[in-house]
């Protein structure tokens, strides 16, 4: 029998002998690292406990006869307990950890002969072995109270940063829909440029070049070019979690994707397949404190949810809808067009930030490609939040 086997089956035992430090072990000991044979004894034995009639043979009473007759129970029965089995514990998890690195190391091995990228976060939870801290309301609260304030990074957007309650928190994957055209990448875009001025952002560039964006943008003056990172490769999501989580430690905590439909995934079937793109991005935007705007296809039969999945609509904080409009009947110069180059509604549907709702029709500007509110034609929404807050505050003249 496997070394591991071998100090799992003295645990065992000891526990039966001496249960007066059984609960103090499995406080410090998951569970996950016992075999199925030792999950099975252990729930036996924490009965047993309770009512006070644990011993060698009434544990063995309570096994099936397939169990007692089993290679691992009568090896058990051969194991000498240890009245000092709590010295065990750091041993048992290394030793648990190294067959762990193990498997491990085969998966990634089968995984690159199929040529699949896997997410190492994932395979790294095999690792942990340290037990979780239970925290009671009194010490949330407590913590609370000493955690500082969530910083706020403005946009740079007036319309966008009041609905906010002066602009974005990070952990929060926020979605935005449209039609066709409707400006999901260039408002998108606006939001990022203006976020690169103080801080670091990344833009997945899978709907078009970086040469179409560099064109459309110009010299791009209103950008911190080094604060902006563009990546137009890559499309799987495995790659895509990998590469934000390298930028992360590179100090980026703003991410678009665009889109949706360019990202690509393995599932049983096409509902799994888009569902697990949003769940991906969603934890990663919880574990690691930042914020990813993921531009995306509604369904059409839901215009509240991302083509392909129910779910991916529930891991959102945030989702904002961008849709064409009319042109008023007053504008002679865009009579009997379909649709108003010049303008937009924009409505923020789901907003788990401030709880606001907003709906607005918004101004476009089609030779700087940026938005701005229908109130404010001066204004360029280039200009910082705190610009925007100077010119509120000078009198009028």
């Amino acid at each position: 029998m496997e070394a591991v086997n071998r100090l799992e089956l003295e645990i065992l035992i000891s526990f039966i002998h001496y249960p007066n430090d059984l609960v103090e072990f499995l406080d410090k000991v998951q569970l996950k690292i016992f075999s199925k044979e030792a999950q099975r004894a252990i729930t036996i034995i924490n009965d047993l406990c309770q009512k006070n009639a644990l011993g060698l043979n009434a544990f063995f009473e309570h096994l099936s006869n397939k169990e007692r007759e089993s290679e691992y129970f009568q090896e058990l029965l051969l194991c000498a307990p240890s009245p000092n089995y709590l010295s065990l514990i750091e041993i048992f998890k290394h030793t648990y950890q190294i067959k762990a690195q193990e498997r491990i190391g085969k998966t990634l091995l089968e995984a690159s002969n199929n040529n699949t990228l896997l997410d190492l976060m994932v395979l790294q939870k095999d690792l942990d072995v340290e037990t979780k801290e239970f925290k009671t309301l009194e010490v949330w609260v407590e913590e609370y109270a000493k955690k500082p304030k969530a910083q706020t990074y403005k946009t740079g957007i007036p319309f966008v940063d009041n609905c906010f309650g002066g602009g974005f928190e990070l952990g929060q994957l926020m979605l935005i829909f449209g039609e066709p055209e409707a400006g999901k990448t260039m408002f998108s875009l606006q939001i990022l440029e203006n976020l690169s001025k103080y801080t670091k952002v990344c833009f997945f560039c899978f709907e078009f070049t970086i040469d179409d964006y560099l064109k459309r943008r110009g010299n791009c003056s209103f950008v911190q070019s080094d604060n902006f990172f563009i990546i137009n490769d890559g499309y799987d999501i495995n790659e895509i979690a990998q590469n934000i989580k390298s930028l992360y430690k590179k100090g980026v905590r703003f991410f678009l994707i665009d889109s949706q439909m360019r990202v690509t995934n393995t599932g049983r079937n096409s509902e799994e397949e888009e569902s697990v793109k949003f769940s991906t991005l969603a934890k990663l935007c919880h574990s690691l404190n930042i914020f990813v705007i993921f531009i995306c296809q509604n369904s059409k039969t839901d215009k509240d949810n991302p083509l392909g999945t129910k779910k991916g609509g529930h891991e959102a904080s945030i989702i904002i809808h961008i849709e064409r409009v009319k042109p008023k009947s007053d504008d002679l110069e865009q009579k009997g067009s379909e649709y108003d180059e010049n303008a937009r509604i924009f409505k923020v549907k789901k907003n788990k930030q401030t709880g606001k709702h907003y709906k607005d029709r918004i101004l476009f500007d089609k030779s700087k490609l940026r938005f701005y509110e229908d109130n404010a034609k001066q204004k360029d929404i280039e200009i910082i939040y705190e610009q925007v807050q100077k010119e509120l505050e000078m009198p009028v003249i």
